[in-house]
């Protein structure tokens, strides 16, 4: 007999409440749960694309072991025994920042998953928990840092502004993320417009179904969203259109801010980003005068070389005109459970740095981006073994070959997945995952990045194949078959205790007593209601902890760093910009997307190539060859090769230049050629 069950997608970071029906111990069906706030917005295509995960034929089932003659089945104890083994050797023989982990974005979407996965690294002692926040939120938590005090993810108001600008117009494709979630906002922003004429900017290198359904499109080059903020906020202090009331109750660094952005007024920002001067001018008027006024972020703003700078800018530009920490511009999330109350106490500034690039740990997550320098550079605390959770560092990150070469070069590496990706033919073990399908979930450290007070429970909605287990019970495992680390650890101490405790204790039982702690509802509710709904969100929470208590406009780290900045050129030899930072959609791992063509590599039709046609791309760091497809709304100096697909862009990508605050990768910007194949 059918039956409904309340969920959410967990997919991508849409997180929409969903309804599923279950007939036969399949799912059947998913739809809006339209009785909660999340449920509305359409079904995301990665929902239904997932639906058979259970029996999917490419699904592991047990765990199995590389052997010289192939892949052979192990029981689940001998595995967590000889790899816990070969772990607690590699750590004995070399410290415990010789293993690494490297958390794909998949781990996020579970509360004990990240719980888990954090508490393994912190009670190893290993500060090389690599992660791709440093590639998607990372630059704009670091930013909101450094300007308010403590690492937040700040919400876009997307619903509520009068004039919205979109920096990367493939905002619905992409989940409005990164660290924003709902299917909502695209509705939200229809009806604004229609009810109170809200205007909508896209600068985008594309005209996407949103960028030609704007009231202005934009098309900048890739990678150059900083420069097109700076200058706006020229603009803006040289006219003196800024909130002069609200900058001086609630900012300092104002008359810094306005020297260091004097150096990029319209007529060089223009040049730069490809667009008239004019039109930026335009634009910084409007969205001065706007009465409440919204620079959204897309991840293609936060891949490029000075990806924390444009998040700066995008902040500053909110703060100067009275829309930061307030309705219809940026505002900060508590979420059901006040997530920040503990982050806070992370600060950046006082976190391990990475042993190549000197790279701050942000929120205790090291760059990706480095991974492979940190496998392959000689000396202490090199890394000789990774534990790899739902993750697939081989396509994910920067480096092509050289990464990979450098996976078959460890001693050991653990794939901890639902199935082969582009990693599995380089791990020495593979074990199965859940499929969220198959997991009980509480949605608890992730409310923060929704518009709505909300937070439920969700039971698995069928049963996993095989002998699969969540990635929270695998590492809890292999932790007990390992023991913590007892003397020594990156992060001091007292974190490695409390790691070690957690990576092996009931995280139900804490997640109950968390439910209790946030006074909203209680592990028991949630499970006989679903989900507890608790209205919207304070937009007009003002929470500001830097010493001054005051949003800093220009923090010193950020006019060092501005000091220095220099415009995008072209490199010797190419001729074109390369965009490889927007994905078709926002699928978290390639087995979850829908099927269809891979999209190649887009050209304008004035490139000189045929559709169909086999080229090579080429830049500084490495070529690879795809197949075209013509856009004429296409800058005509633009290569679109979205990351993701079959097409190893990580090739293309330098493992020598990135964000210098996060290191964060360069997805958009890069120069590049492309020839014939």
């Amino acid at each position: 007999m059918a039956e409904e069950r309340y969920t959410w997608c967990r997919q991508g970071e849409c997180m929409a409440s969903l309804v599923a029906t279950i007939d036969g111990g399949q799912i059947t069906s998913l739809a809006p749960n339209t009785a909660v706030a999340s449920g509305r917005g359409p079904v995301c295509g990665l929902c239904g694309a997932s639906m058979g995960a259970s029996t999917d034929p490419r699904r592991w089932r047990v765990p199995r072991r590389r052997t010289p003659t192939g892949w052979e089945d192990v029981p689940w104890p001998q595995a967590i025994k000889e790899i816990g083994e070969k772990l607690s050797t590699i750590r004995s023989q070399s410290g415990p920042r010789a293993v690494a982990m490297y958390a794909g974005a998949p781990v996020a979407t579970s509360s004990q998953g990240s719980t888990r996965t954090l508490a393994f690294a912190l009670g190893l002692g290993t500060p090389n928990l690599f992660s791709p926040l440093a590639s998607s939120g990372g630059p704009w938590v670091r930013a909101g840092e450094l300007m308010l005090g403590h690492p937040v993810a700040l919400q876009g108001d997307v619903g509520r502004a009068h004039y919205v600008i979109l920096l990367g117009a493939n905002q619905e494709a992409e989940g409005w993320g990164p660290l924003q979630a709902g299917r909502h906002h695209a509705d939200d922003l229809t009806f604004s417009r229609k009810t109170k004429g809200t205007k909508v900017i896209a600068a985008d290198a594309r005209k996407t179904a949103m960028a030609a359904g704007a009231d202005i499109h934009l098309p900048i080059r890739p990678g150059t969203e900083l420069f097109l903020l700076l200058g706006i906020l020229d603009t803006i202090i040289k006219n003196a259109w800024h909130e002069k009331q609200y900058v001086a109750d609630f900012a300092t660094g104002f008359e810094a801010l306005a020297k260091a952005v004097s150096a990029w007024p319209v007529e060089r920002v223009g040049e730069i980003c490809g667009v008239a001067p004019e039109a930026i001018a335009g634009v910084a008027l409007k969205f001065s005068r706007a009465a409440m006024a919204l620079a959204h972020r897309s991840p293609q703003m936060l891949q490029a070389e000075h990806a924390t700078l444009a998040s700066w800018a995008c902040i500053a530009l909110h703060g100067i005109t009275a829309n930061l920490l307030r309705p219809g511009g940026l505002y900060e999330n508590k979420g059901v459970l006040d997530v920040q109350a503990v982050v806070g106490q992370l600060p950046t500034d006082k976190a391990p740095l990475t042993r190549v690039g000197g790279l701050p740990l942000l929120l205790l997550q090291a760059p990706g981006t480095i991974l492979a320098d940190e496998i392959l550079t000689p000396g202490e605390g090199q890394v000789r073994a990774l534990v790899s959770v739902l993750g697939n560092p081989a396509a994910e990150l920067p480096g092509g070959e050289r990464l990979r070469g450098a996976l078959d070069g460890l001693d050991l590496v653990v794939q901890i997945d639902v199935a082969d990706n582009e990693t599995s033919p380089h791990a020495h073990w593979h074990l199965p995952a859940t499929h969220p399908w198959e997991r009980e979930d509480v949605h608890l450290h992730d409310t923060s990045i929704l518009g709505w007070r909300e937070t439920g429970w969700t039971p698995a909605l069928v049963s996993p194949p095989g002998e699969a287990r969540t990635e929270a019970d695998i590492l809890g495992q292999l932790f007990a078959a390992m023991g913590p680390t007892v003397r020594g650890g990156a992060h001091g101490a007292h974190l490695r205790a409390l790691g070690a405790l957690v990576a092996r204790a009931d995280l139900s039982a804490w997640e109950s007593r968390a439910l209790d702690y946030s006074g909203k509802t209680t592990l028991a509710e949630l499970k006989q209601q679903g989900s507890w709904q608790g209205g919207e969100v304070d937009r007009a929470y003002f929470n500001v902890t830097t010493a001054s208590g005051r949003i800093e406009l220009l923090p010193e780290a950020i006019a060092r760093a501005l000091a220095e900045l220099q415009p995008p050129r072209l490199a010797p030899g190419m001729d074109r910009w390369l965009q490889a930072a927007a994905p078709r959609d926002a699928a978290l791992r390639a087995f979850d997307r829908p099927p269809g063509a891979d999209p190649g590599v887009t050209l304008h039709p004035e490139a000189g190539f045929e559709a169909g046609a086999r080229v090579r791309v080429i830049t500084e760091a490495g070529s690879v060859v795809a197949v075209v497809s013509l856009d004429e709304s296409l800058r005509a100096d633009v290569v679109d090769l979205p990351a993701g697909y079959a097409t190893d862009v990580g090739a293309l990508v330098p493992g020598d230049r990135y964000d210098r605050f996060t290191g964060a990768p360069i997805l958009a910007g890069l120069s590049c050629r492309v020839e014939r194949a």
